[in-house]
């Protein structure tokens, strides 16, 4: 407090200046009880900045939290709105408002209470991790100063420490019946460095991996390892280091010693498979497969590896280890990383090979700050039965919802459900209500069928099927009259195993032609053509098998499309070869999509998602590489969207991505990145603007009590989501995402039962 004292002059000299001191970046959240219908957090602001303001009145200040906007997207968000957005949230610095320093994840936050809103409510500012300690406690002491000049009408310079440390509000000892705002963050909760000195036991540190027994007389070069499921390994060792090895406990939301000095090893077995062994002079700590199932993460700031560990008995762990110094952590990085591509691709990894995977950057060596859970403190959850939160996953039959089509022209959203196809309409008030079923989908011969793929097509008046008995034909059934009214014969040898439209938005015209891709190749289909509907001039096959499974369009109509084995390639038109391809990385290209101008795609594996910058920064035409080749100096760099393996650790199971997309719109600017986790009952947004920026871990979720099948904006605008579950549809704002807490990731008390995060009312396909 002294040295912040002395900061006095500096920071309350100019009294012209009505500013005293700013955090120019951070996020503003509303933070509700757990109890509240509402859902617990709020973003209010993406990116703001917090001032500490003067006001005309003598003894009175504000802190004032503005929202930031980046060039020119101000004037886009206005015209996305109805109504103009809030630009600034002012507030009178005053005792009551019970102002106090706290963490999330890793982060400092300053909470203080809602005084114009519900009692229980709390504002929190979330400082961005480039703010500096310094400016932090120089911001808490200011606004400390400024609640004695208001209560003692008198200048902070007849402060005395304790004056000003009596308004520091303590979350343990003030809070008394009269007052039952939720709290924030103790104040003496640990932070991520803190939790490196957290004692060395614990109950829920998970015991040596199950059926590995340590040799009697380890080595470091050659070992003999006795793997899971009882077979015999010799195992040659590529690098040891020293690390602290430390283990995630998800009740205390932090990391806790396993050992203080141990040995990582990665050993070489045979077939291109690798482990990492973690023993000290005890015993083996850990030993596993590496694959991209650890989900592994390297953090140049702390200098350490997080991945995650499954056991085989359904139990997930997260472990972290630290290393000892610079030297010993590039070269386990290296090491770590050809290990995976070689794992991945079951081929040794060339020198040039080595430069594409550092041009990817991917999850197992792309450095982020990664932090540490907050403990949430659990406020007076409530198990009174509320009907709107009710999901009802009572089977109806056989069949389950298994696919999701969101109506570009038409306000409609399209249930696949079996043989029937469910219709419901999105009401002007921002909810969604059923309005029929279209029964018994038949080919026009009458055999009736179950649809493996559904697409809107002209003007979301038909609909294209696809089914997986008969690979050579596609079925168009026409919306108004709900039954199926012609067959499209493709081809008689070229099959069709994925459709998608001609450009992005095609769907809102009239267009008749749709893009089809087979194992080896991608080609146009008109169904005006007499007899097969494949046309050969606008066709690019290729010798070799590509296993094409993914593709998608811009608004322009370059095409980009993915493979099995993890390649993608970009196309000007069609009938040429590709203009740019991206190397495999082993992990097949599940879904594809492209942002309208063509600058931007998302790519979806099982255990990342590939965001990826498109743009030729030498080119002074600002071409793409749909448009020209990009030079091999000039391969983008991949950002790698991924779960934190603390919070898989909570949730208690393997991450399986489905097909991530950008919201969609003529007019609409690409903000936000939806996906979810196949069978899993998660919702998962990016916050596109953010994760550009390399804020690579800026995600929200939201957790139903079913498994979600499938989820997609409505068209044009990025603050509602179509949510599909096994049996019923509802529609969510994007504001009931919430950080991803311990709280929020956990399932409730009552999970077979309700979701506790304010959805939507839902609805039953009849």
């Amino acid at each position: 407090m002294n040295v912040l004292k002395s900061l006095g002059k500096l920071i309350w000299g100019n009294p012209d200046n009505p500013e005293l001191i700013k955090i120019t970046n951070g996020e503003l959240y509303l933070v509700r009880p757990n109890f509240s219908i509402k859902g617990t957090r709020e973003c209010i602001f993406h990116t703001a900045q917090a001032t500490v303001r003067r006001t005309g009145t003598e003894w009175q200040y504000h802190i004032v939290i503005s929202r930031v906007f980046d060039e020119g997207e101000e004037e886009l968000e206005l015209q996305d709105e109805e109504e103009e957005l809030e630009e600034e949230k002012v507030f009178l610095i005053d005792e009551s408002l019970k102002f106090r320093k706290g963490q999330i994840e890793g982060l400092t936050t300053f909470s203080w209470r809602d005084l114009s809103g519900d009692p229980d409510d709390l504002f929190e500012f979330v400082c961005d991790i480039s703010v500096t300690a310094h400016t932090v406690n120089a911001f808490e002491y200011t606004v400390y100063n400024c609640m004695f000049e208001r209560k003692y009408r008198k200048s902070r310079d007849e402060a005395t420490e304790q004056d000003i440390q009596s308004f520091i509000f303590d979350t343990e000892l003030k809070i008394d019946q009269n007052d039952k705002s939720p709290p924030s963050t103790p104040k003496n909760r640990s932070s991520f460095n803190k939790s490196f000195t957290t004692p060395t036991s614990a109950s829920t540190t998970p015991m040596k991996a199950r059926n590995i027994e340590s040799p009697s007389t380890p080595t470091k070069t050659s070992i003999k390892l006795e793997l899971p499921g009882g077979s015999s390994s010799k195992m040659t060792s590529i690098i040891d280091v020293d690390v602290e090895l430390h283990v995630f406990d998800p009740n205390t939301a932090t990391f806790l010693t396993q050992s203080p000095l141990a040995t990582a090893s990665i050993l070489k077995g045979n077939n291109y498979e690798y482990w990492l062994n973690i023993e000290d002079d005890n015993q083996r700590h850990v030993t596993q497969k590496i694959e991209p199932r650890m989900n592994p993460v390297f953090n140049s700031t702390q200098h350490c590896l997080i991945w995650v560990y499954f056991d085989g008995l359904d139990l997930v762990y997260s472990f972290l280890i630290k290393f000892q110094n610079l030297d010993n952590e590039t070269n386990f990085k290296k090491k770590f990383t050809l290990a995976m591509y070689e794992t991945l691709n079951e081929t040794k990894a060339k020198d040039s090979e080595e430069g594409t995977m550092n041009n990817y950057n991917i999850s197992f060596f792309f450095s982020v700050f990664i932090s540490i859970l907050q403990n949430k403190i659990e406020t007076g959850s409530s198990d009174e039965d509320d009907d709107n939160d009710i999901i009802n996953t009572e089977s109806k039959g056989d069949n389950v919802n298994t696919q999701l089509s969101v109506g570009q022209k038409l306000d409609r959203s399209f249930i696949l459900k079996g043989n029937k196809i469910g219709v419901f309409k999105h009401t002007d008030d921002d909810k969604i209500e059923f309005t029929n079923n279209i029964d018994n989908i038949s080919k026009p011969q009458g055999k009736k069928f179950n649809p493996s793929k559904m697409m809107l097509h002209e003007g979301d008046s038909n609909m294209i099927l696809m089914d997986e008995n008969d690979e050579h034909s596609l079925f168009k059934m026409d919306l108004e009259y709900g039954k199926v009214v012609e067959e499209w014969k493709v081809h008689d040898i070229i099959p069709v195993e994925n459709i998608f439209p001609i450009n992005k938005f095609a769907q809102t015209t009239g267009e008749k032609s749709i893009l089809g891709l087979s194992y080896n190749s991608i080609y146009s289909i008109d169904p005006r053509l007499p007899n097969f509907k494949l046309v050969n001039e606008k066709r690019r096959q290729y010798v070799t098998k590509n296993d094409f499974i993914s593709g998608a369009t811009d608004a322009s109509g370059h095409i980009a499309v993915g493979t099995e084995k993890g390649d993608i390639k970009l196309f000007d038109s069609l009938g040429k070869i590709a203009k740019t391809n991206l190397p495999a990385m082993g992990s097949a290209i599940k879904g594809i999509d492209v942002t309208s101008d063509g600058k931007w795609l998302i790519a979806t594996t099982d255990k990342y998602l590939l965001l990826i910058n498109t743009e030729i920064k030498s080119d002074p035409e600002g071409r793409t590489g749909f448009k020209k080749s990009l030079a091999k100096d000039e391969k983008p760099k991949a950002k790698t969207l991924q779960l934190k393996p603390e919070h898989l650790t909570i949730m208690g199971h393997d991450v399986n991505f489905t097909p991530a997309r950008f919201n969609t719109g003529e007019h609409a600017m690409e903000k936000t990145i939806l996906s979810l986790i196949s069978t899993g009952p998660y919702v998962i947004a990016w916050n596109f603007r953010r994760v550009k920026q390399g804020k690579l871990f800026d995600y929200q979720i939201k957790r139903y009590d079913d498994d979600i099948v499938a989820d997609n904006f409505r068209f044009g605008q990025d603050k509602s989501i179509v949510v599909t579950l096994p049996h019923d549809v509802t529609l969510t704002k994007k504001t009931h995402l919430s950080t991803p807490t311990k709280s929020a990731l956990s399932p409730s008390k009552k999970s077979a039962s309700r979701s506790r995060n304010n959805i939507a009312k839902s609805h039953e396909i009849h």
